[in-house]
């Protein structure tokens, strides 16, 4: 299970180690997980590891979203979007803040909010022909 500490360790060592790292990782496709953290970010940018007593497992909050289905035992679905997590922080597109608060660095919110123009022009296919 993935827990805050590593988490915070993750993004320290990533932005500690270096452009190169960063770059290579970034050339990897995204999972679908990370796209949707992403765009639920892009407008505020904050991020907030989560857990209580009552469920056994932490979960990300951004954009208003609960990344965890509250209403089941199985856990499948939060820790599916705790390791999309794992991975933009592996990119270096999240840094720690303090406590359970993560960010997006400058290039994730570049690459957030080019997915979300990216999603809400394939959503609304009229609205690029009237920008024009």
């Amino acid at each position: 299970m993935i827990d805050l500490a590593s988490l915070v360790m993750i993004c320290q060592t990533i932005h500690a180690g270096g452009s190169k790292v960063i770059e290579a990782y970034k050339k990897k496709r995204f999972s679908g997980a990370e796209k949707t953290l992403l765009i639920a970010a892009a407008m505020q940018g904050s991020f907030h590891l989560l857990c209580v007593n009552e469920i056994p497992v932490h979960w990300v909050r951004t954009g208003g979203i609960d990344f965890i289905n509250t209403n089941a035992s199985d856990h499948a679905y939060a820790v599916k979007y705790l390791e999309a997590f794992r991975g933009l922080c592996e990119r270096g597109y999240i840094f720690h803040e303090s406590g359970q608060l993560f960010m997006l660095t400058d290039s994730g919110f570049k690459k957030a909010r080019e997915l979300a123009a990216k999603r809400n022009n394939e959503d609304n296919p009229g609205a690029q022909e009237q920008n024009k």
